[in-house]
């Protein structure tokens, strides 16, 4: 199955959580493939999915996403914009989570939620820079507090980290293409 048949979901197979083990029978349309397992002996496929005939919760940067709208829990969780598309809340709940250490935060951009790319590791930051300064692109997807994240992996003499001890999930806006992102570890 196609990971990026999801409109916020661009990222791999192996990076969705809730993924079961093998082939398995779909509780809702009893197709048997990949499905997620949803619990108690349920189990639902990609297309089940995108047809919302199952969801999955979220935390977001605008509050806890469900079927009955968004809640905020912390006082970093930015309010719903005015302009934000409420459309787009349906939309979120019909797509993967993403496999985290400290649960998922999804981003926002343009007033609408942006497309989780995927973990992204020094090498891919290097690849995506268009002006070579991998550094650079990860100081403007992140906050700039974190560059600590970037200069402790990077040897001495090196100009860039090879790897590094945390998980970075980068994702991108639907709207204007801006990069962001965020770190995690256990």
């Amino acid at each position: 199955m196609d990971s990026k048949a999801f409109e916020y979901f661009n990222g791999s197979i192996e990076e969705m959580a809730h993924v079961a083990e093998g082939d398995q029978k779909c509780t809702f349309c009893e197709h048997t493939g990949t499905c997620f397992d949803l619990g108690g002996g349920a189990y639902g496929c990609f297309a089940c999915l995108r047809q919302g005939r199952f969801f999955f919760d979220y935390g977001t940067e605008i509050g806890h996403l469900t079927p009955a709208g968004t809640k905020r829990f912390y006082p970093s969780q930015k309010k719903v914009p005015k302009r934000f598309n409420r459309a787009t809340f349906a939309a979120l709940l019909r797509t993967p989570q993403f496999t985290t250490w400290q649960g998922e935060e999804w981003l926002i951009h343009c007033d609408d939620f942006m497309i989780y790319l995927g973990e992204w590791k020094p090498g891919d930051f290097r690849q995506k820079a268009q002006d070579g300064d991998a550094r650079k692109l990860f100081l403007e997807m992140t906050n700039k507090e974190l560059a600590h994240l970037w200069d402790a992996a990077t040897p001495k003499g090196a100009g860039s980290p090879s790897d590094w001890y945390a998980t970075y999930y980068a994702f991108k806006c639907l709207q204007c293409g801006a990069l962001r992102g965020y770190w995690d570890c256990p």
